[in-house]
C-alpha cells in the first residue's frame, strides 16, 4: 500500500468520524428541543411525539450508512489509486543480465572512451566465455589507459583464451612482459608468468617465480594451489615436493628477490615482402641483447610466435636473461639484434636486422627486419 493509498483511507476515516460526531450533536440537540417542547405544548404533544420517535429511528439507519460507507473506503480508494496511479503499482522488476548488458553495449556505442565500462563488459564476456568481445573491449580499454599492468594481465589472459589452444606463448607472453615492466610485483602477472615458463619446460623458472609469489601470498587456499604448482615443476626436475612449512621456512632464511625494472622495450618492423607472407606456426621471430664486449652468446633473449601483427612489440628484461651469472641490468649499454627463422631453429636466420647499442637510459628501440 503506497503513500496516497494510505493518506485517502486516513483522509476518509477522518471525515466519516467528523460527520458521525456531528450529526450525533445536531441529533441530541434536536431531541432535547422535541422533549422541551412536549412539555410546554400540550397541543401540539402528539407531533412532538411523532417526530420524537422518527428522530430515534433514524439512528439505526445512520448506523448502517456508516458501516457501509466505511466497508467502501479502501475499496474504492485502491481504484482511485489504480485509475490515477496506474504505474506505482507496478512492481518494477530488476533488468536481466541480457538487458543490463544491452544497456552497456548502447553506453560504450555513446561513449567508448568510458574505460571503467570497457572493463566491466570486458570481464562480463570473459565470464559468458565470449573471449572474442572481452579481447576487443581489453584492447580499448588498453588504448584508453596505456601501460596498465591490470589491463595488460587481463588482456593476455583474454587473448590466451581467445586463440583456441590456451597457450599463453606469444602475444599473451608480451602482453605480460609489459605488466612486468610496469610492476614487477604484479601477482597476477607473476602466476602468468609461471605458466608460461611450464609451458616452455623452463621449470626452474617456473618454480622460482611461483615460490617467489607464494611467499608474499596471504590467502591459505591461495597460497596451497600455488605450491601444487610449485610441486609440478619441482616434479618435472626430480625434485621431492615442497611442504608448506618449508615454504614458510624459507621465508625466514631469505627474503623474496627483488625483480628489477630495468627492461626494453623494443618494436620490430619488417619489409612489406616479409609482413605479406603467410608463415608456418613452427615460425619465431627471435630478440636478444648480447654485451657490447665478450662472448657472442646473448645476455637475454625472447621470442615470438605467429600469428604476427606488425609492427611487434617485445619487453626484454632481466627475466629473460639465459643464464643465472649475467644479468640484462647488469650492462650500462647492450647490442639488440632480431632475427626470423621459419623453421625455429635460432641459428637459422632466414631474416635479420641490424644491430643497435642501447643504453640503460634510452630504454625503447626500433629493429627493422630485411632480405638479406
Amino acid at each position: 500500500m503506497n503513500t496516497w493509498i494510505v493518506f485517502s483511507v486516513v483522509s476518509l476515516i477522518f471525515a466519516l468520524l467528523f460527520f458521525v460526531l456531528m450529526w450525533h450533536q445536531n441529533k441530541h440537540t434536536a431531541k432535547r428541543w422535541l422533549i422541551t417542547k412536549i412539555k410546554q405544548d400540550s397541543q401540539q404533544k402528539e407531533a412532538y411525539i411523532t417526530a420524537l420517535n422518527r428522530l430515534d429511528g433514524k439512528a439505526f439507519g445512520s448506523l448502517k450508512t456508516t458501516f457501509i460507507l466505511f466497508l467502501f473506503i479502501i475499496p474504492t480508494a485502491l481504484f482511485l489509486n489504480n485509475f490515477l496511479f496506474p504505474a506505482t503499482t507496478q512492481q518494477q522488476q530488476p533488468p536481466s543480465i541480457e538487458e543490463a548488458l544491452a544497456h552497456l553495449q548502447q553506453a560504450l556505442q555513446e561513449n567508448p572512451n568510458d574505460l571503467e565500462g570497457q572493463m566491466l563488459y570486458a570481464s562480463a564476456m570473459m565470464r559468458m566465455q565470449n573471449f572474442k568481445a572481452a579481447v576487443k573491449a581489453y584492447n580499448k580499454a588498453n588504448e584508453l589507459a596505456p601501460d596498465n599492468a591490470d589491463i595488460l594481465t587481463e588482456l593476455a589472459e583474454a587473448v590466451a583464451f581467445n586463440n583456441n589452444t590456451g597457450t599463453f606463448i606469444g602475444e599473451p607472453e608480451q602482453l605480460i612482459n609489459q605488466a612486468l615492466t610496469v610492476n614487477p610485483n604484479h601477482q597476477k602477472a607473476l602466476w602468468l608468468k609461471g605458466i608460461i615458463a611450464y609451458e616452455k619446460k623452463e621449470y626452474p623458472q617456473a618454480e622460482q617465480l611461483w615460490t617467489s609469489l607464494a611467499l608474499n601470498i596471504t590467502d591459505e587456499q591461495v597460497k596451497a594451489t600455488i605450491i601444487k604448482q610449485i610441486n609440478q615443476a619441482r616434479a618435472q626436475q626430480n625434485k621431492p615436493a615442497l611442504m608448506p612449512e618449508n615454504l614458510n621456512a624459507s621465508r625466514n632464511k631469505s627474503p623474496m628477490p627483488v625483480t628489477k625494472s630495468i627492461a626494453y622495450r623494443i618494436t620490430i618492423e619488417a619489409d612489406e615482402a616479409i609482413k605479406n607472407q603467410d608463415f608456418a606456426a613452427t615460425t619465431r621471430v627471435f630478440v636478444s641483447a648480447k654485451a657490447p664486449s665478450g662472448p657472442p652468446m646473448p645476455v637475454a633473449a625472447i621470442n615470438v610466435a605467429p600469428p604476427f601483427e606488425w609492427p611487434l612489440t617485445v619487453t626484454l628484461s632481466d627475466q629473460h636473461n639465459l643464464t643465472p651469472n649475467q644479468q640484462l641490468s647488469d650492462f650500462e649499454q647492450v647490442i639488440l639484434s632480431a632475427s626470423l627463422s621459419i623453421n625455429g631453429d635460432a641459428s637459422v636466420r632466414n631474416y635479420e636486422s641490424d644491430k643497435l647499442t642501447v643504453s640503460i637510459g634510452e630504454p625503447q628501440a626500433t629493429l627493422k627486419l630485411s632480405i638479406p
